[in-house]
């Protein structure tokens, strides 16, 4: 029976690293598909950036990821259980704890986008979510096959885009048929 299910990251601090995995959602099933229905990405910045903003991108891995922290998933209907070989991976071990890194190499680029970036750290900036590929998702189904899998990254231009006082979290959406 198909069903929708839904993840959501830790909070995951900065690395001051480039590229830094996020998050991950994999199917090592052969006989189901996994449907990406929504992927959004959030970022709360509190150091004012000296370089460009940092850029989320979203692609396939080239290989399943390893590591990283298995996440709980969300059901929208409790009658519905979500397919054990569908795997979904935050970047770390609890809300702004230690990073547990995510293993995994990004394919082709699907989407990609900057983030907000702050010139002065006075007050607080609410920005609206980062719905990562939105018109490639509802245009298109974003269907994983069995050993693929999409990953979630930043890919800064410096280190500095990407400080260890930023807060990032994923929020996905999927369908399993």
């Amino acid at each position: 029976m198909a069903g929708y299910f839904s993840a959501a990251s830790f909070r995951t601090l900065g690395s001051a690293a480039t590229p830094h995995n996020l998050f991950t959602i994999e199917n090592i099933d052969a006989t189901k598909l996994v449907t990406i229905r929504r992927v959004i990405v959030q970022l709360d910045a509190t150091a004012v950036l000296t370089a460009v903003m940092p850029q989320v991108k979203l692609s396939r891995a080239t290989a399943v990821p390893t590591g990283g922290t298995t996440l709980n998933k969300g059901q929208f209907d409790t009658g519905n259980a979500s397919n054990a070989n569908t795997i979904v991976r935050g970047a770390t071990a609890s809300d702004g704890g230690v990073a547990t890194a995510i293993t995994a190499t990004a394919g082709t680029t699907l989407w990609q986008q900057y983030c907000m970036r702050l010139h002065t750290v006075v007050g607080q900036v609410l920005a609206p979510d980062n719905n990562v590929a939105p018109q490639l998702i509802d245009t298109q189904n974003l269907i994983l096959r069995q050993n693929q899998a999409l990953l979630v990254q930043v890919v800064a231009a410096a280190g500095t885009s990407n400080p260890a006082t930023n807060h990032w979290f994923v929020n996905v959406v999927w369908e399993e048929d």
